[in-house]
């Protein structure tokens, strides 16, 4: 529901907005279909015989071109911008079903997570041979664990000696003494809003049993490092508040939906929207992020510091 404020007529609109809409009702059927535990691991190699080649092939131009999967995912699937997950541990992509679960997971998408439904259906051959396209990744990220040392959540590396050949290495390499500084410190300043204390409030959410919540180490590590890629809106979350002060000093708040020289969108708690127009900078316009220290700390981040404060709050179970 929108009421609007004020309308200009042939107006070009400069709005921030998500490639793909995300807009889309559930169908109740779809939802129904799709497999549980979406977010599981799955094992390394995937479960079942390797896909055909052929089947393979076709996937591929699904992948990396029809359905662009690549640009989040990577073209060795194990994730990228945005924090993609890592496909060749879901279970969903790499059960071997005939993609009969990714076909149904795809017409929902997770709009919440910056992934929109696909604008149209796969049909049963197309989602057989994107998922063994999937399927081929994960038999693909095995093979490099066992040949070149891909540790748990690793990219790949140079050969390990003999005796630790296709071991499953931990990233937990981080001393959680200087985690911990670094958590409380003036550079990291997480303290300031999260606790770690089970029971204690604070501003953000706490992370007294964060290492529950994300039991793979790899996916702890990537919540740390937010990095808002090509499907990111602020009209999917409440990240961003846009405060509107007009000239009288009447102000409006309310959580960015889209902002341009020609008009602002913000919505209110319940997702009501509320239009406004703008000319020659009026009313004006500040936006505020809850994350904005988050993304100022990718420019400041050593690989150590990353190390440590992951060592650090993996002890919080």
């Amino acid at each position: 529901m929108r009421k609007s404020v004020a309308r200009w007529a042939f107006v070009p609109v400069l709005v921030v907005v998500t490639v793909f809409a995300a807009a889309q009702e559930r169908p109740p059927s779809v939802a129904e279909s799709l497999p549980s535990g979406i977010t599981a691991l799955a094992p390394s190699p995937p479960t079942g015989a390797p896909p055909d080649t052929a089947s393979v092939a076709r996937g591929t131009i699904l992948y990396e071109t029809r359905l662009s999967c690549a640009p989040c995912h990577g073209l060795t699937g194990r994730g990228g911008p945005n924090n993609a997950p890592d496909l060749t541990r879901s279970a969903l992509a790499m059960q071997p079903d005939g993609g009969q679960g990714l076909g149904a997971f795809l017409r929902v998408g997770r709009p919440d997570k910056g992934m929109p439904p696909i604008p149209v259906p796969l049909t049963d051959q197309e989602a057989a041979d994107l998922s063994a396209k999937l399927r081929s990744l994960g038999f693909a990220a095995a093979q490099s664990a066992a040949t070149a040392g891909r540790g748990a959540g690793g990219r790949g590396g140079p050969p390990l000696p003999a005796a630790l050949a296709g071991q499953q290495l931990s990233i937990l390499v981080g001393d959680p003494k200087l985690g911990k500084r670094f958590f409380e410190g003036a550079v990291g300043k997480c303290s300031t809003c999260h606790t770690v204390k089970d029971g204690e409030n604070s501003p953000a959410a706490s992370l007294a049993h964060i290492a529950t919540k994300y039991p793979d180490l790899k996916a702890l590590q990537n919540a740390m490092l937010i990095n808002r890629g090509l499907n990111w809106s602020p009209r999917t979350n409440k990240d961003v508040t846009a405060t509107i002060t007009y000239a009288t000093g009447r102000t409006v708040k309310g959580y960015l939906t889209s902002v341009s020289d020609f008009k602002v969108v913000i919505r209110d708690e319940s997702g009501t929207e509320t239009e406004f127009a703008r000319k020659d900078g009026e009313p004006k316009v500040v936006l505020a992020d809850r994350l904005q220290h988050h993304l100022d700390l990718l420019a400041t981040y050593h690989d150590d510091d990353i190390h440590n404060l992951t060592a650090y709050l993996a002890t919080f179970k």
